[in-house]
């Protein structure tokens, strides 16, 4: 097989193969300098051509590439990375139309086409990790492989080759720039990522997709009873930067480790892209992490699957067992049983057998509320009288109490935001029961935080247009911590939900999903899109008056400022018993 690694500047290609004893051979290995660098060229085809496709063929001319699988790598700075929590009423489907919309909702020039993919990581399906690349670069790659005569195998980040690759099941990785470093993490199937510093020896989180001390205690950056993970640097780093990560699992790559050699490698091989390529050769990503040589989805990531590839038998090379010269056990003698001695042994059998059946006779009797005895043969069928939510809610919050808590502040939030703002000025809106996320254009400030009543965890504004008396607000809180409810069990109820639909909505479509029993309820979700001002507000005042058996799982608002046309997505659950 061949790898190749794009880097800004230029590219690296090594070409592989199996040996005999399970391990890999390197054959060769060339970097081809760029004329100049790709940056700011990859979405323009022809430029890139020029450039990337020129270096793709001198590789191709020391390393030939007919016949051959091509694996490639693709610099992270060339990737955009992003993570989307998941609910569990939600169909996958669902998923990917909104994160397409996100992405068509970052105001890209029309020129920059993104193609989009995400990797769900099993069995838990805590988020998805999604990126975005250039198809521009991604179509220059594979065409370019193609017209050479080699196979487009998989393609894929830089770091999805180095923490996907199967060592472990939870790893990190850190690319330092400068003074700070950039860091990606999956732990507990959830992927996160953000930017962080030190400032005389004491790290600062600058962002992270996590909370702060939950990422500083994964990367053992503090003291902390959180699992920490082992943190991957393909970079060189100097005595202060490793004295940084003096208490992590720090794991500094080395080039071309546990590979053999069949030739020199020039000095001039850049090290970080070297240890790209190492991973890519000896790491599992290319099997498993998502391909943009494959259409755009969302892939699933189960490491169980690479961990149990690693011991495939069929992959090992097979040989006959040699034959051992043990010696053969010597069999003990034992007296013949006598015909009384089997008599017994036949009636205790028969004893034993009697009552087993017995007993279960008896229980399956009684499990369906049948009299044993008595002349009544009619089965007894006993009424359960319905669970008193309101009850229950003033003992142990339990997950439906919970579930229905967690609608009622959805709504809320939903319903101060409506009373405050217009929904034309939204670019979109996300409410979930983890977070609530958002963006706002108004020349003036909105004051989200004090509408919805939550200190933010992050906020940034940028100017809107030229004459910059416009700007789009960006917000994100986490979900408020859920109250108990005096009236938890007042409300409508699904027909009575469904019934003012119907008399109220004039633009409305509903969207059914299979059905879900969880902690000995039926959960019945739904997901109905209301389109136009007017319709959604009403829509969100029908589910603030809701009861305890219509849960709004999430609630999604899709608009354009630009051209206001507001679509709303309203997750709701039916519960029943």
């Amino acid at each position: 097989m061949i790898g190749i690694v794009v880097s800004d500047k230029f590219l690296i290609a090594g070409v592989w193969s199996d040996d005999d004893n399970g391990g890999l051979t390197l054959h060769n290995v060339k970097q081809i300098d760029y004329n100049d660098p790709i940056s700011d060229l990859i979405y323009k085809e022809g430029d890139l051509n020029a450039i990337l496709g020129i270096a793709l063929r001198r590789a191709s001319e020391k390393i030939p590439f007919s016949g051959q699988d091509i694996a490639v790598a693709i610099s992270d700075d060339f990737i955009f990375h992003d993570c989307i929590e998941t609910e569990i009423d939600l169909a996958r489907e669902d998923y990917w139309d909104y994160i397409n919309w996100v992405e068509k909702n970052k105001n890209r020039p029309p020129s920059q086409k993104m193609s989009v993919f995400g990797q769900i990581y099993l069995p838990d399906e805590v988020n998805i990790h999604t990126v975005a690349c250039s198809t521009t670069l991604i179509r220059t790659i594979k065409l370019s492989v193609s017209e050479l005569g080699g196979n487009p195998y998989w393609m894929g980040p830089y770091s999805s080759v180095i923490m996907d690759a199967g060592h472990v099941s939870d790893a990190a990785m850190v690319l330092k720039n400068k003074n700070q470093y950039k860091f990606l993490m999956v732990k507990n199937c959830r992927f996160d990522h953000g930017l962080l510093a030190f400032s005389s020896g004491q790290p600062k989180l600058i962002s992270s997709t996590e909370e702060e001390e939950y990422t500083l205690g994964s990367l053992k950056l503090i003291q902390s009873d959180i699992d920490d993970v082992p943190v991957y640097s393909a970079d060189k780093l100097g005595r202060q930067a490793l004295k940084c990560w003096d208490n992590s699992d720090l794991r500094v790559m080395t080039p071309f480790d546990d590979m053999k050699l069949t030739s020199a490698i020039s000095d001039t091989t850049d090290h970080y892209e070297s240890n790209v390529l190492t991973s890519l050769a000896i790491g599992a990503s290319s099997r498993h992490s998502f391909n943009f040589f494959e259409e755009e989805k969302i892939s699933d990531f189960l490491f169980t699957e690479i961990f149990s590839e690693e011991k495939d038998v069929e992959k090992e090379p097979f040989s006959l067992p040699k034959a051992e010269n043990k010696p053969k056990p010597k069999k003990l003698k034992t007296d013949p049983i006598s015909g009384g001695e089997m008599v017994w042994l036949l009636f205790a059998l028969i004893v034993i057998m009697g009552l087993f059946f017995a007993m279960n006779y008896i229980k399956f009797r009684e499990s369906i509320n049948k009299p044993l005895f008595g002349d009544n043969e009619e089965y007894v069928i006993k009424k359960i009288d319905p669970i008193d939510l309101k009850e229950r809610s003033e003992g142990i919050v339990d997950y439906d109490i919970n579930m229905h808590l967690q609608s009622r502040e959805i709504s809320n939030v939903v319903s101060r935001l409506f009373q405050s703002t217009e929904l034309k000025l939204y670019n979109n809106l996300t409410i979930t029961g983890t977070f609530i996320s958002l963006e706002y254009m108004s020349g003036l400030n909105p004051d989200i935080e004090h509408i919805v009543g939550l200190e933010t965890t992050s906020y940034s504004v940028e100017s809107a247009g030229s004459d910059s008396t416009m700007f789009l607000w960006y917000y994100s809180f986490d979900f408020p911590d859920l109250n108990k409810s005096n009236d938890i069990s007042i409300g409508i109820n699904k027909d009575s939900f469904l019934t003012e639909l119907d008399t109220i909505i004039n633009d409305y479509t509903i969207r059914e999903f299979d059905q879900f029993y969880k902690t000995n309820r039926i959960y019945e979700p739904i997901l109905v899109w209301v389109r136009g001002d007017e319709d959604i507000r009403k829509t969100a005042d029908i589910l603030l008056r809701s009861g305890p058996t219509v849960l709004l799982r999430k609630f999604v608002l899709f608009n354009e400022v630009d051209k206001p046309d507001p679509r709303a997505g309203f997750y709701v659950s039916f519960l029943s018993s």
